[in-house]
């Protein structure tokens, strides 16, 4: 059994704690709390995190990482603004039990400055006369399917509704909604806000399809004029047909299916799944839309 020094026990204590504390106060507005979210999942989720984790800053012969040596440990963490010193002991345990103790916002730091510096990867395809661009690729490449298995670990993860939604789709979901039109703006964000509440999803939908009502006659002139720029408007340097096609579908899906009407022949939405997907595909391209007004605003104004 290893033996853990007391302060050192303490101060990954400390850690441990300091990472729960910060998935109950999370800022979900936030991208960068985001980001150490999923960075916190993962390291609980793995109970090996900080090992594998360790390997790659060692740079260990079976992975993509540049090879470090006592020296260059060292350094590594020197050059990050850390008072660690190597003492000589195998180097990715020695690591692994720094690694421990650091915070996820230092997680974070060591990840994205240090384990993907340029320099090191630079440096070591220099010496051996490898690609640094493959090594740079292939070393992303390995680091993403440790995060994602690190994630599905444990397939009992307990957090809220909210922490299912992948990064990207975070963001686009917490984006600020600020058009001059302040009842569309409602309309989006009352659909985002509602959308977290499991009964009230189907009102969401309702929201979400009224706000892309809306939408289509921002600009000036009859409906089917506004909708005709708009399309012109997200179709720049793509396919209009398609963009329009968009519109058209989503339109009769609105109309078919039991989301903006209500009588009783139109068709029930029954799985929860379809819920989803019509909700973040029309959220989508409602964030096409606004993103493209406010900058074709930018430009006009």
């Amino acid at each position: 059994m290893e033996i853990v020094p007391i302060d050192r026990g303490f101060r990954q204590a400390e850690t441990f704690f300091n990472d729960l504390l910060f998935k109950l106060e999370f800022n979900s507005i936030l991208p960068s709390d985001l980001k150490l979210l999923k960075l916190v999942e993962a390291r609980h989720q793995n109970p090996d995190f900080e090992s594998e984790l360790a390997e790659f800053i060692c740079g260990e012969a079976n992975n993509n990482f540049p090879y470090r040596s006592s020296y260059f440990i060292t350094k590594f963490f020197k050059d990050l603004g850390f008072d660690f010193s190597h003492d000589g002991s195998t180097r990715r345990f020695w690591v692994r039990d720094v690694l421990l103790e650091l915070s996820i916002n230092e997680i974070s730091l060591v990840i994205e400055k240090g384990l993907f510096n340029k320099r090191d990867f630079r440096k070591e395809a220099k010496e051996n006369g490898t690609d640094q661009a493959e090594n740079y690729k292939n070393a992303i490449t390995e680091f993403k399917e440790f995060f994602d298995e690190s994630l599905a670990a444990d397939s009992s993860i307990d957090l809220s509704f909210l922490l299912d939604f992948n990064l990207n789709t975070e963001l686009l979901f917490h984006n600020t909604i600020t058009t001059k039109d302040n009842v569309l703006n409602q309309l989006i964000q009352e659909a985002k806000d509602r959308f977290f509440i499991p009964e009230d999803q189907q009102i969401a939908l309702e929201k979400l399809w009224d706000a892309f009502e809306r939408l289509k006659t921002y600009f000036e002139g009859n409906k089917k004029e506004s909708s005709s720029k708009l399309v012109e408007l997200i179709s720049k340097e793509f396919n209009s047909e398609i963009m329009e096609s968009e519109f058209k579908i989503l339109t009769k899906i609105g109309n078919d299916y039991r989301i903006r009407h209500h009588e009783t022949y139109k068709k029930e939405l029954n799985k929860k799944e379809h819920t989803y997907y019509l909700f973040f595909r029309m959220l989508s391209l409602i964030d096409l839309c606004l993103s493209s007004i406010e900058t074709n605003e930018n430009i006009t104004n």
